[in-house]
């Protein structure tokens, strides 16, 4: 086991229904999902006292490995879309594994949008991790097996992958040009790849060589890597796992088809909106996080369900 305290950003959006049939003390969790070797929720627990209700959200962590283990860092909380608490500390351990926030009672429901429902982010920030075991490679790129059947060298940070060209370029379109001396360091013996992270890049080959998969705990750096080297496969696969597989938020897959341009996972987010979709909290705090298009589709679909 190694600490780690290499920054580490993600988000957690989830939508609970049927808020208002909630009893007192009941809690509801949310959608568990995998992000930096540890499993993560998001909770909501509501009390009465005499006519007023109060909601709490709270954010959940544990670890999958028994032992000593803790993650501490800071999250932004938005409730209905809009701003509840911004640079809230945590520190989750083998025995704190839940953050208690502050609450929303009911004058406050309006402006957060609680009624039938209610949508609740946590955008996270790790600072430190110590105690979580890392993943381990499921392929080296880096022994004697691999320097024997390579005829490249690429260096990212500071590792070495041998790799071979024909391999890379067949399902890189940027291999396929780096390789074929279109590239200032198409000629050297070893050829450095910036900006990249080595761990990212050890997982892309991973799942491009077909030894491992595509998971909630890697889809991210693998669907930003594919995009970046026009590795087209890898990058449908990652979309088809969006599409099949992640429990992220209706609203999470729309900003990231604006982002990525991912026609089928944007077909398929509109085609499963019924009248029973909260419009209001899947519109972005940033408008450009929706392009032209999906705005457009956005409120026909609206409308269209009226």
């Amino acid at each position: 086991m190694s600490d780690n305290e290499e920054e580490k950003t993600f988000s957690l959006c989830q939508v609970f229904n049927f808020v208002k049939n909630m009893e007192k003390d009941e809690e509801r969790d949310g959608d568990v999902v995998k992000r930096f070797g540890v499993y993560w929720k998001i909770q909501l627990r509501n009390d009465t006292m005499g006519d007023t209700r109060y909601v709490y959200p709270h954010l959940i962590c544990e670890s999958p490995q028994s032992g000593s283990w803790s993650v501490s860092g800071t999250c932004d909380i938005i409730v209905g879309g809009n701003p509840f608490k911004t640079g809230e500390k945590f520190e989750f351990d083998s025995y704190k594994k839940r953050l208690n926030s502050s609450y929303v009672y009911t004058g406050y429901f309006p402006e957060y949008r609680i009624g039938d429902s209610a949508a609740v982010e946590y955008h996270v920030t790790i600072n430190k991790m110590t105690g979580i075991k890392e993943k381990e490679k499921s392929m080296n790129f880096d022994d004697d097996v691999a320097k024997e059947s390579s005829d490249a060298v690429l260096v990212v940070g500071d590792q070495k992958f041998y790799v071979n060209k024909m391999y890379l370029s067949f399902h890189s379109k940027y291999f396929k040009s780096l390789f074929s001396g279109n590239f200032e360091e198409s000629g050297k013996s070893e050829i450095e790849l910036k900006d990249i992270d080595p761990k990212d890049f050890q997982e892309f080959l991973e799942v491009l060589y077909a030894v491992s998969s595509i998971e909630d705990d890697n889809v991210f750096k693998i669907l930003k890597l594919s995009d970046f080297l026009a590795a087209e496969i890898i990058f449908r696969r990652c979309e088809d796992f969006f599409m099949d597989v992640s429990k992220e938020s209706l609203k999470f897959k729309l900003q990231l088809t604006t982002k990525y341009k991912l026609p089928e996972l944007r077909k398929k987010c509109f085609n499963g909106m019924t009248k029973s979709t909260n419009f209001k909290d899947l519109i972005p705090e940033n408008s450009a996080d929706f392009d032209s298009e999906v705005w457009k589709e956005f409120f026909l679909k609206a409308i269209s369900l009226i």
